[in-house]
């Protein structure tokens, strides 16, 4: 059994790898998609919090909380940042605890995606942390095609982040997905193989490390 931690910079390629985890059998969780959930769910109590953060409203008229003015909030602002991070992660890690716990009573093996978590000092809830890599010109590229960001945003949003040089110096395992998708695939295909030979309940092992030359 192996309950593991995904993490890397945006664009990386962190949600690809999750689904790849998902259709080899392992149970799998997205923080980003948690926290989503949290503005689509409409909770009373969370939106009540926002309120008296800021004073304002952000309840659209269905209910359900306008994530985009939320995040016009906080945007650029480190300390409104960290406001609403108070708010929100105590929830998720209260949701990711009670998942891993569940996860290790069935013997499941586990991945979660979770962007921010050396940030927010979550290592130690994981038997090991995946890092995936990619270098900065690569990432900007894809987002830009697929999410329209501007190099500003790029910028911006990776200064809030740990450098990814970092995060993958901390990694038990990375991927560096610089090339093609099935590149990037068969990286996961081989880190795959040496999951599955680690023995049940032991600890990573170095020599299953993959941290291929950048």
């Amino acid at each position: 059994m192996m309950i593991l931690g995904i993490t890397g910079s945006f664009g990386s390629g962190k949600s690809s790898l999750r689904a790849w985890f998902t259709r080899a059998g392992w149970q799998t969780f997205d923080a980003d998609e948690f926290c989503r959930d949290l503005y689509r769910k409409a909770d009373p109590e969370f939106a009540g919090e926002l309120k008296r953060l800021w004073g304002r409203e952000f309840r659209l008229p269905d209910g359900t909380i306008d994530r985009k003015a939320v995040a016009d909030q906080v945007f650029g602002a480190p300390e409104e940042l960290k406001r609403l991070t108070d708010l929100i992660y105590p929830r998720l890690e209260r949701a990711m605890d009670r998942t891993i716990a569940q996860w290790r009573a069935q013997g499941d093996n586990g991945a979660m995606e979770v962007p921010l978590l050396y940030e927010n000092n979550m290592a130690d809830r994981f038997d090991a942390v995946l890092t995936v890599w990619a270098e900065p010109a690569v990432r900007l590229e894809r987002l830009r095609s697929k999410r329209r960001f501007s190099e500003e945003d790029f910028r911006r949003r990776e200064a809030l982040q740990m450098a990814p040089d970092k995060k993958l110096e901390l990694a038990d395992f990375a991927l560096v997905n610089n090339g093609s998708e099935a590149e990037f695939q068969r990286q996961f295909e081989e880190l795959l193989k040496q999951l599955e030979k680690t023995p049940r309940g032991s600890d990573p092992m170095p020599e299953c490390q993959i941290k291929p030359d950048r």
